[in-house]
């Protein structure tokens, strides 16, 4: 019917039948069930099946747009249904610069009292200065109902003063700044009130990150924060009072390993909701005053990427032990419920990642620690490995080796143990050709104690260069 409608506006039909055949239309439609249902249960289906808090413009598949289209078409099923929805003030307030700005003033109008979602999208053309400034003239008076803010590179001179408001509304909070516009000190962030605040992002912003002001986080993010702005004590800190938290991720960012900031942690953090654990990219030191006090025991997501950050020495040993060492039940899990892993080991980094393609949504790690020397990694490798992990599961490993001391040879003995390595790919190894060789088999080990029990794919790189009289005596002997 809607159809039929929208084709006699279109046509040329006469003014007095236009309007006989809309009234037959309206009148068929409120003889429909839908129709029949009470007024006050349609905003409840409307919200339940469209959350409005989900159409913030983070997912292409739910833009801002599309909210309002979907509220529009659900407006024409009848006019009981069209009086609903228009005089729901909490299905309206998404205020975006992706929307029509007549659009944004009636959403604004109808949202009444509630709360208010504000978007400053990144997906416009050429200049968006206007578009923001208008929006911002628009929503700023609110501030107070902000629930949601989604600011993609926001002019900060403008919103300044509100960001260090109290923001008793506020729900979810994320900014992208860009490191050209950052102020010249830190924000005080929400003057110290935000008592409804749950989910955080947070990308290049400068900030007091007081634990008193983030209390009840479920989900925080921090991205490319510089100068040591956050600290593994202040991570530690808000990690404490946030018992409920699902999901922690620190990208890029300069973390200061000191714990003075928040005085010393003397038990660990118990964090039963905890699913994601990521730190991506930042300091071994940090990460090693950071790990050794979560307890996550739903862990389903972790990443590890930490470089060197100070010139002191790394004790690999204690960092395996202190840092991931409460982490092994759900290493050896993951590792368990995959066929295979894939396991690179240069000369001074590791880089071990579990995960599906084909299943994104399962448990998985990514574990890449550089400075730390390959034979320190491998132990820690074979005891998660030795222990209770099925030997069908497949590890596929590339070694990129220059040269070959003893120290990573006896490494690498520990690894041909292992009946789980399934593929060995060899890299850069020429100059230790006849001790690889020797590895792989020679005719007492094969006899004695043999190596590389389920290995199925051998690649040596540049094989022309290694030794060919030993490298078919090594295949003869083992196939």
């Amino acid at each position: 019917m809607a159809f039929l409608r929208d084709k006699i506006f279109e046509g040329s039909a006469l003014p007095s039948l236009r309007a006989k055949v809309l009234t037959m239309i309206n009148q068929w439609n409120a003889a429909q069930p839908i129709s029949q249902l009470p007024p006050e249960l349609i905003p409840n289906i409307v919200a339940l099946g469209f959350p409005i808090a989900d159409y913030l413009g983070e997912s292409s598949e739910r833009l801002p747009d599309r909210y309002m289209e979907t509220l529009v078409s659900l407006s024409t099923i009848s006019r009981v249904w069209r009086n609903a929805i228009i005089g729901t003030p909490s299905l309206w307030g998404l205020l975006s610069t992706t929307l029509p700005s007549h659009i944004n003033r009636i959403s604004l109008q109808r949202s009444g009292n509630c709360p208010l979602m504000v978007e400053l999208g990144p997906w416009v053309h050429g200049s968006i200065a206007p578009k923001v400034n208008e929006l911002l003239d628009m929503a700023l008076p609110h501030w107070n109902r902000w629930s949601h803010a989604s600011l993609w590179i926001p002019p900060l001179d403008r919103i300044m003063s509100h960001l260090s408001s109290a923001a008793p509304s506020l729900e979810l909070f994320h900014i992208w700044v860009y490191w050209d516009e950052l102020p010249e000190s830190p924000i005080n962030l929400f003057g110290g009130h935000a008592p409804r605040l749950q989910n955080v992002l947070a990308s290049g912003l400068p900030a007091v990150w007081d634990s008193e002001v983030f209390r009840g986080l479920r989900k925080l993010t921090l991205d490319s924060i510089e100068n040591e702005l956050i600290s593994a004590g202040h991570i530690l800190a808000l990690l404490t009072v946030n018992p409920l938290l699902e999901s922690i991720d620190i990208r890029d960012c300069d973390v200061g390993f000191s714990l003075l900031n928040s005085g010393p942690v003397q038990t660990p953090i118990q964090l039963p909701n905890l699913k994601t654990v990521s730190l991506d990219n930042i300091g071994v030191e940090a990460a090693g005053n950071i790990l050794p006090f979560i307890r996550a025991p739903s862990c389903e997501i972790f990443r590890l990427k930490a470089f060197p950050q100070t010139d002191n020495p790394f004790d690999a040993t204690k960092f395996f032990d202190q840092s991931l060492g409460h982490f092994d039940a759900f290493l050896r899990l993951t590792v368990d419920s995959h066929e295979s892993s894939q396991l690179r080991l240069d000369q001074h980094c590791v880089d071990w990642v579990c995960r599906s393609p084909l299943t994104p949504d399962a448990r998985r790690f990514k574990i890449k620690i550089s400075g730390i020397e390959m034979n320190l990694s491998i132990p820690w490798i074979a005891h998660l490995l030795g222990e209770g992990v099925d030997p069908a599961h497949r590890l596929i490993v590339f070694c990129r080796l220059v040269e070959l001391d003893d120290e990573n040879l006896t490494g690498l003995r520990t690894l041909a143990l292992l009946p789980n390595v399934q593929t060995l790919r060899m890299e850069f190894a020429q100059q230790s050709a006849e001790r690889i060789l020797g590895l792989l088999g020679d005719a007492d080990g094969i006899a004695q104690s043999p190596t590389f029990t389920g290995l199925g794919v051998l690649m040596l790189e540049h094989a022309s260069v290694w030794p060919f009289p030993a490298l078919e005596s090594m295949l003869m002997r083992r196939y």
